[in-house]
């Protein structure tokens, strides 16, 4: 038996089954809504900060310094804490739903382990940044967004296509950066609320910031606690969760050209678990789901950490930063058939330099030039093999980024990577973006390359005979391109962004239960469109959605697994009562996908197909006063009956309310200060 087991890997050879798990009643209300999010779909309010003048990026460069988005020729979407607010999303893997050409898939309860996928990609290729620190877990490659809250979240940064040209390995797909909130340039703000709902879930934060020219600093934390609901489809036992995320970042200016900045995230996560193999009354050839193992869990501590020195002259032309980072991921589970415990730790040192220089001719010409070298060790321990195991990569980069004109924007950017275990890889990327002049038209396309080390975990393997590492590992690589073009119409009442995408992966790593994982010698495939738009009819009033057509398949070109072709959101805001209160419905579809099944005694592997799903969201809240503001929310509205991975059963209707109470600052508007 295996505690709440997710395969690494879920590429599979195995020939598609006619199996069906997940009956769905309401299976019209998914395509109708479907189809007016792809008539109205989605970037507005800054969940596309692409079609939204202002809003800025970090991920969008080497150096971690505000982009606007509008200028960068890649697909950009952004998730603001206001949006984050007015429709009261409580984890980072439930923001990402929105996002198109992002998949999300939770396996067990709340808290329990989630990946997303961009793109149609496997979940080990997209970068994870948490305040500039890469989040991936070296062990397997993949960041869990099960411990990730979202009450201190600033802006979720999702930048698609490859990035490896600049941040290089784990990129291959692209980017998510989360930012949490600071204090620079705020009055002094201190924050507190308390909500409370079904499955006797509790939640209280807290937070203080402020700062001013010299000095800023921040400190939050969340806490977070769930009795949570049965996973199983068998039997009733509850699986909880206690989820905690302290934050503290803060920053001085020592002269006009001399600052230090320092930020601290640790997530601590302890979430009970089921079973994954033979049910209760299970017989060969049955398949393997999850069942009640009372006292089982799995208890995750993460540590991120960077220290950045950062120098500025000629006004701000020249910035230099010399900067540190350390994260460590800890992941302990028991239960009564074994004990595990996996620790991975990553410790980056590096500077990076960028210079600025505009030239007054042809309507004026602005560069600039970024170099980059980072020196990264990677180590990994487990109770299962003696010793550790460490490796370590050597990088150095260049970016250029160019606007002429006010209108025509281009990027490009190259990195070595030199890894003491894989040898030397290249990779790079350009983009371009042209603001057509008088017509509310943005075109937009960019093209890259991507690299994906192998992951410790599949390079040492843990077990003798079992999960057995492969040091011959090819890394897998990749190359795809995007074109797309957004139209503004009405003054940006209305936007629209259409963006075609394609991208293959060569060496795909697969692993299996026995036996060292492999390189595959199939090239797998990805295509498919994303489509966005945001619609304000009336003042006060949003409609947003998004639609994203996926064609993902292997080498043997089965659809890949956990990757619906067709998924879409549809959001609805509105604001009254001079903007104290608000409204907002928001509708998730996913399509039906494939998921690989194992047998419950063999664990022979067996293609299922996983039903479309659609859950309906509501939440409210109204502002008695400046300095408080009571909410509430219905999650899952028409009582969804659904599994985003096969074996495992998502929440019911549920309920939450609570209150928040704010001082100093300035008030909120609609979610919206």
């Amino acid at each position: 038996m295996f505690s709440n087991f997710t395969p690494l890997r879920l590429t599979q050879n195995s020939e598609p089954s006619s199996t069906t798990v997940n009956p769905n009643p309401r299976r019209l209300i998914g395509p109708a809504c479907f189809a007016v999010a792809a008539l109205t779909a989605a970037p507005a309010f800054a969940q596309q900060a692409v079609v939204l003048e202002g809003i800025i990026i970090e991920g969008g460069s080497a150096l971690l310094e505000p982009l606007d988005a509008g200028t960068l020729g890649n697909s950009v979407s952004v998730v603001t804490a206001e949006e984050l607010e007015q429709r009261q999303v409580r984890t980072v893997a439930d923001a990402l739903r929105t996002v198109p050409g992002v998949a999300v898939n939770r396996s067990g309860s709340f808290g329990g382990f989630t990946q997303i996928r961009i793109r149609g990609s496997e979940e080990n290729h997209t970068l994870v940044l948490i305040d500039g620190v890469e989040a991936n877990d070296a062990t397997n490659g993949a960041f869990d967004f099960g411990s990730l809250l979202a009450e201190d979240i600033e802006r979720i940064e999702v930048i698609r296509g490859p990035q490896s040209g600049i941040w290089g390995s784990s990129a291959l797909a692209g980017v998510v950066n989360i930012v949490t909130r600071s204090g620079r340039d705020q009055p002094l703000t201190a924050t507190a609320s308390v909500e409370g709902g079904a499955f006797d879930t509790r939640q209280l934060s807290a937070s203080v910031r402020g700062g001013n020219e010299f000095a800023h600093a921040s400190v939050s934390i969340v806490d977070a606690e769930t009795h949570g609901f049965n996973v199983s489809p068998f039997g009733d036992e509850a699986d909880g969760a206690e989820r905690r995320n302290i934050s503290a970042r803060g920053g001085i200016n020592l002269t006009p050209w001399l600052a230090f900045e320092g930020v601290v995230n640790k997530l601590d996560n302890v979430a009970q678990i089921d079973g994954f193999g033979a049910a209760p009354g299970a017989r060969p050839g049955d398949f393997a789901v999850a069942f009640d193992l009372p006292g089982s869990s799995t208890t995750t501590d993460a540590l991120y950490a960077k220290g950045t020195a950062r120098l500025a002259f000629f006004d701000d032309a020249w910035v230099t930063k010399i900067y540190g980072d350390f994260s460590r991921n800890d992941v302990d589970t028991v239960d009564p058939f074994f004990v595990s415990f996996n620790g991975a730790e990553r410790e980056k040192f590096g500077v990076v330099s960028s210079y600025t220089f505009e030239q007054p001719v042809f309507g004026g010409l602005k560069h600039t030039f970024v170099a980059l070298y980072e020196d990264e060790t990677e180590s990994f321990a487990t109770n299962a093999a003696a010793g550790g195991f460490e490796r370590e990569t050597d990088s150095v980069a260049g970016e250029y980024r160019g606007e002429f004109a006010d209108q025509f924007f281009v990027r490009g950017a190259v990195r070595g990577d030199k890894s003491e275990a894989f040898g030397d890889f290249t990779t790079y990327s350009v983009s371009g973006a042209w603001q057509v002049p008088g017509t509310g038209t943005r075109l937009h396309s960019s093209y890259g390359t991507g690299v994906v080390f192998p992951t410790l975990f599949d390079q040492f393997g843990v077990i003798p005979s079992f999960f057995v590492g492969n040091p011959n590992l090819l890394p897998e690589e990749s190359k795809g391109y995007d074109v797309g073009v957004e139209q503004a119409l009405w003054q940006r009442r209305a936007v629209v962004d259409v963006t075609y995408f394609n991208q293959n992966l060569e060496n795909e790593v697969f692993s299996s239960f026995f036996g060292p994982p492999v390189n595959l010698a199939e090239e797998s495939k990805r295509q498919g469109i994303e489509v966005t738009a945001s619609v304000r009819p009336i003042d006060g009033l949003i409609v947003s959605g998004s639609y994203t057509y996926l064609d993902a398949s292997g080498g043997n070109g089965l659809a890949e697994v956990r990757r619906p072709e067709h998924s879409g959101s549809l959001n609805v805001s509105y604001a009254f009562a001079e903007g104290r209160g608000a409204v907002n419905l928001g509708v998730i579809y996913n399509g039906s996908m494939d998921d690989i099944a194992f047998d419950a005694f063999t664990f022979a592997q067996n293609r299922v197909n996983l039903r479309e799903y659609t859950v309906v969201n509501l939440s409210a809240h109204y502002d008695l006063s400046e300095n408080v503001r009571l909410f509430g929310r219905v999650e899952n509205l028409l009582d969804e009956d659904y599994q985003e991975v096969f074996g495992f059963e998502s929440a019911p209707v549920a309920a939450f309310g609570g209150v928040r109470i704010k001082l100093g600052g300035t008030r909120d508007v609609a979610g919206i200060e």
